[in-house]
């Protein structure tokens, strides 16, 4: 069930349920569906698995008071019921979380699993990129969307003169396929326990070919910063400094080709936007917020300039974050939780980087299901 729950993360296939709630302007709205995904489905398997060890983890004073604290927020937000699936998604987190910490998974299985997953979607997104659309038929039930250029909202690019589809896999946007796997590559890269071995340098190459190939700026970007400091930190400064520069400059250069691709020209502006709404939100409610996941339900109220852009979170996590549970909730639940955060930073700071530095940018990782729970997964194995 474990080394199922790691292959099937990329993926989702899911139901979603739309009420009055999920729908904006008579526009229907995935962020406010409540959904079950299969690896949802694989995750409440597993907490019922190990129920009894996983209600004693609850018991713990620090977990205890973050659901209160949460719940609490549910009762003062605008729309509860969009607020009680949050919270729900919120329980299956630190469940996906206990459960790796406690399970005694190899190294291998993680590995293998998170393999055949990235083989598979760097197979899909190659595909579409090459065909310029979604391939669906058997590839609809991994949760592949209906992709085409002539369709509105797809994410395109264009390089040297030629309009491209940048591919999405089995994900929402490029975007968040791009996050997903750069958390992946420095997962593997800062852990040495991990080894030299055959399966995590496969794995470091597929995760760098998917970075690069959903041409997204911003994790393209942080990839070549943060492997510059990791290479400058290394042995190799020391061993091999002819090594050190030839890779530096070959991650450079390759990295260049992809990112002198044109993407949405007005991308800064919109987001822009979307960043002085969520100020907006946050000097009407400070302290409280609006309630979890109710960022949209509020930003409703506001003009949108941008057809194309129409019902998007703001791209910046912690924006979004002030926005829905305020200013107190956010201040009280760092000060539980600070000493837990000092530590692994201390002893994981590349992958707490990439979360911190592209939930500047976007805000995937608290709103779409395949970032959210890689990010519980990771946190239980370290």
């Amino acid at each position: 069930m474990l080394f199922l729950f790691i292959l099937f993360l990329p993926t989702q296939l899911g139901k979603h349920f739309f009420f009055d709630f999920s729908y904006l302007s008579g526009v229907r709205v995935d962020y406010l569906a409540p959904t079950i995904y299969v690896t949802d489905i694989l995750a409440f398997i597993l907490i019922f698995l190990n129920l009894k060890s996983l209600l004693e983890f609850f018991r713990n004073k620090k977990i205890l008071t973050l659901l209160f604290i949460l719940f609490l927020d549910i009762l003062i937000s605008q729309f509860p019921p969009v607020s009680m699936y949050r919270y729900i998604k919120i329980i299956e987190f630190i469940g996906i979380i206990f459960i790796f910490r406690q399970a005694r998974l190899s190294k291998r299985l993680l590995l293998l699993g998170l393999l055949i997953g990235g083989i598979f979607e760097f197979s899909l997104s190659l595909a579409q990129f090459v065909n310029k659309h979604s391939l669906q038929g058997l590839f609809y039930f991994f949760g592949e969307r209906r992709l085409d250029l002539s369709l509105p909202g797809i994410a395109k690019a264009s390089l040297a003169g030629v309009e491209i589809l940048r591919p999405y896999g089995t994900f929402s946007h490029p975007n968040s396929m791009a996050g997903f796997y750069l958390l992946v590559y420095f997962f593997l890269l800062s852990r040495k326990k991990f080894g030299n071995s055959l399966l995590k340098n496969s794995l470091l190459l597929i995760s760098s070919l998917l970075i690069f190939l959903s041409f997204s700026k911003t994790a393209i970007i942080f990839y070549i910063i943060l492997n510059f400091i990791y290479l400058w930190r290394s042995p190799l400064i020391k061993t091999c400094k002819l090594c050190l520069i030839s890779r530096i400059f070959v991650l450079s250069i390759v990295s260049l080709v992809f990112l002198q691709a044109t993407t949405d020209p007005l991308t800064i502006q919109k987001r822009l936007q979307l960043m002085q709404n969520a100020l907006l939100i946050i000097a009407k409610r400070p302290l409280f917020g609006v309630g979890l996941g109710n960022y949209l339900l509020a930003q409703q109220q506001f003009p949108q300039r941008f057809a194309d852009f129409l019902n998007q979170p703001v791209h910046n996590i912690f924006l979004l974050l002030l926005s829905e549970i305020g200013i107190a909730i956010t201040a009280a639940l760092y000060f539980i939780f600070r000493k837990e955060f000092k530590i692994a930073f201390k002893n994981s700071p590349y992958i707490f980087l990439v979360v911190l530095l592209t939930g500047l940018f976007d805000h995937y990782w608290l709103t779409l299901q395949q970032n959210f729970l890689l990010i519980g997964l990771i946190l239980g194995v370290l």
